[in-house]
């Protein structure tokens, strides 16, 4: 998934909370990084700030997460600049609602270590991703933001294959 990516933004909405209400005890969600750093240039410093949430806490990760996908137009600023402190002010008001070290998160924001991003882009790559969103659903590629009930077909079709009940 990519941040800055309104298509991620649209499937973010649809698996979150709803499709993970719903078969969240059934399923494995594994969230990965894909920045498409050459249309989105915000969309990297964003990841990095969500895995320097994720660091401390999972839930402030999401919470993140959730407000980016759900407020693309309001982090976006006049300049790289702007959006880079929305991000972290962003980032910052996690720190308060899950009492984290600001401190540590702080100097990983600084820092902006791609690294771990990196890492998950080549994953990607490995797999044949080249464009977001791309979910795998038992090994079923999905590209594209995908309607609700279409996910929800995709998925139980793939748990009915593996012989578990759907609902």
């Amino acid at each position: 998934m990519t941040f800055q990516c309104p298509f991620c933004s649209r499937m973010h909405a649809t698996l979150f909370p709803e499709l993970l209400k719903q078969y969240g005890t059934k399923v494995k969600f594994i969230y990965r990084d894909y920045p498409l750093v050459e249309i989105h240039p915000w969309a990297m410093h964003a990841a990095v700030d969500a895995n320097c949430l994720a660091a401390q806490n999972n839930d402030a990760y999401w919470e993140f997460a959730d407000y980016v996908h759900g407020n693309q137009r309001k982090v976006a600023g006049k300049n790289p600049e702007e959006t880079f402190a929305n991000l972290d002010n962003a980032a910052r008001d996690e720190v308060r609602t899950y009492k984290l070290d600001e401190a540590k998160l702080n100097a990983c924001m600084t820092k902006q270590d791609e690294s771990a991003v990196r890492a998950s882009m080549a994953q990607g790559d490995q797999i044949g991703v080249d464009s977001t969103p791309t979910l795998f659903i038992n090994g079923e590629r999905v590209s594209g933001a995908v309607p609700p009930e279409d996910m929800r077909a995709m998925i139980d079709r793939a748990l009915a294959d593996a012989g578990k009940p759907q609902k």
